[in-house]
């Protein structure tokens, strides 16, 4: 979560605006909700009680992990989707930049995210029908008491509900982004083949610019690899699950099931690589990190040390003073002495007087 705090930090400064960057910021939110969303889900059931139906659970506990469990999934499909808008933007701008100048803008950008937004939510609106909380009580059974979750009636009386569900969440949401993507980006992978070849030959100048530009670029194809190895498995699971044609208990695996608890940390080392990802090969996301989080601590330090360094010089200089002053004391007072002790000439003189 910090890691997703700290990208969206950086990637809404000013220097950084473009609209690359603009989708970047709103992947980092989308991510930072889901794994926090995923964080009290896992800490209900993994530190505050234990994930089964014979350990108590109260109402609210239990509404608590149906709520965080559908946000979970809102937002981490919000990212996916935000996910792929970048690889789209991104694949312009390799490969028609004509195209892109016109229509890979910063407007085009919130539009975008505006968009994929409220295709999300609108999306997600069927997965709240399939659980439920209930009393355990209420089943005439003595050997349980507290709350639990089952699915609907609605959800069993309705079995082409629970397909659909799989083949919106395993198809529209995981296979079929992961398959486009996984064109985009062997597009863009030889469009910089080909850009390698034709820079070759160019000036140093220009080949920093280039090797910036693919610096960008690379970035963004590994975040879209991270995607496509995290996320595919979980898709080709509720796919293959959808082809059976029959009950599935897909969703009860990714509430509490060690297997949903794999599929669920897939899903959080997605949200969480890219910060290390953007630090990495991103040159000017390290420049501007370091000045946001650290331009302070350095400021502090090198005031801190300018001062010292006026102390210690304005000591030295008060040693120094007080030393000369004392040597300056010593010679007057030995002068002083000398003058006023009498010599041989004016003892000599003072007989002859005499």
């Amino acid at each position: 979560m910090m890691g997703n705090i700290m990208n969206g930090i950086v990637w809404s400064r000013k220097n950084m605006l473009t609209s690359t960057n603009y989708i970047l910021t709103a992947l980092a939110i989308a991510d930072g909700i889901s794994l926090f969303m995923y964080f009290l889900y896992a800490v209900y059931f993994f530190i505050a009680t234990e994930p089964r139906e014979g350990y108590f659970h109260s109402e609210a506990g239990m509404y608590l992990v149906l709520i965080a469990f559908h946000q979970f999934l809102a937002f981490h499909t919000l990212a996916n989707w935000l996910t792929i808008s970048l690889a789209i933007f991104r694949y312009m701008k390799v490969c028609r930049p004509n195209i892109a100048k016109k229509y890979c803008n910063i407007q085009r950008a919130k539009l975008t995210i505006l968009i994929t937004a409220i295709i999300t939510a609108f999306a997600a609106i069927p997965f709240y029908f399939f659980y439920e909380v209930y009393d355990l009580s209420s089943e005439n059974n003595p050997m349980y008491a507290g709350f639990w979750l089952r699915k609907t009636n609605f959800a069993e009386n309705h079995k082409d509900y629970q397909l659909t569900l799989l083949w919106l969440y395993g198809v529209i949401f995981k296979v079929l982004p992961s398959m486009g993507m996984i064109v985009l980006s062997v597009l863009m992978i030889l469009k910089l083949r080909e850009a390698k070849r034709r820079h070759d030959d160019l000036q140093s100048g220009t080949s920093k610019m280039t090797s910036g530009y693919t610096r960008t670029t690379v970035m963004l194809l590994i975040i879209v690899l991270i995607y496509v190895i995290t996320e595919l498995p979980i898709g080709i699971t509720s796919f293959f699950s959808g082809l059976e044609a029959t009950e599935s208990h897909f969703f009860y695996f990714l509430l509490y099931s060690y297997v949903g608890d794999l599929i669920d940390l897939l899903a959080c080392a997605n949200g969480t690589i890219n910060f290390f990802v953007y630090y990495t090969i991103s040159r000017q996301f390290r420049t501007t990190f370091r000045k946001v989080f650290f331009s302070r601590f350095f400021r502090k330090y090198a005031t801190a040390g300018q001062s010292e360094i006026v102390h210690s010089d304005t000591t030295d200089h008060n040693e120094l003073s007080s030393t000369v002053t004392h040597k300056i004391s010593l010679k007057s007072v030995l002068r002083k002495k000398l003058s006023a002790k009498p010599t041989r000439s004016n003892i000599s003189d003072a007989s002859a007087v005499s």
